[in-house]
């Protein structure tokens, strides 16, 4: 975690994917890792410590990439782009483009693979959310389901994410709460 507080005072551009899932991993994912001892692994899973881990490690990169998603605009004007250089070129899309806040087509195609990538993490940290404690599972369900539904924002927003900040507002998170608590309690992300 420490080393990606680091990253973030010298590094501005991460060239490929592989770099950017590195940087999430020291300041998220270790986060998530971190996570599982205290919230506790359910003495009734049949997981293995394996799957719980890697799925606690999944929710972690998940929630940066979509912190990244969300925050381009900020970063832009802070003079840095968390976004995979390699994957901006192959789209088009140039800092220029991105320092001035444009929109275009290009941007739009390139942002819902994005989030198409961050909604496949946040679909693997379901796997083990239901192996944790019972006590467990409702807080880390809610922090899930409420910060997935930021990418919604984004979409809503037409994938403008340099003007319009995406956030959750306070009735869709108490909305959100009670599926929370019903997926926490029937132990299955397929409540609903």
């Amino acid at each position: 975690m420490i080393e990606g507080m680091r990253l973030d005072l010298l590094k501005t551009r991460y060239n490929n994917f592989d770099e950017l899932y590195l940087y999430c991993y020291y300041v998220a994912g270790t986060v998530g890792l971190m996570s599982v001892p205290v919230m506790g692994i359910a003495s009734e899973s049949k997981a293995s410590n394996e799957t719980v881990y890697s799925a606690a490690l999944a929710l972690g990169i998940a929630n940066q990439l979509t912190n990244i998603i969300r925050d381009v605009g900020e970063d832009g004007r802070r003079g840095r782009i968390y976004l995979p250089q390699d994957e901006l070129a192959s789209a088009g899309i140039s800092e220029d483009e991105i320092f001035r806040g444009l929109v275009s087509n290009k941007w739009k195609i390139f942002m819902k693979n994005q989030i198409k990538r961050a909604r496949m993490y946040f679909d693997e940290a379901e796997k083990g959310v239901a192996e944790l404690e019972k006590a467990s599972r409702w807080p880390v369900w809610a922090s899930l389901l409420l910060y997935r539904q930021i990418l919604d924002v984004i979409e809503e927003n037409d994938y403008n994410n340099f003007t319009k900040k995406a956030y959750v507002g306070k009735a869709k998170k108490f909305a959100s709460l009670p599926l929370a608590y019903g997926r926490a309690i029937m132990g299955t992300s397929k409540f609903f």
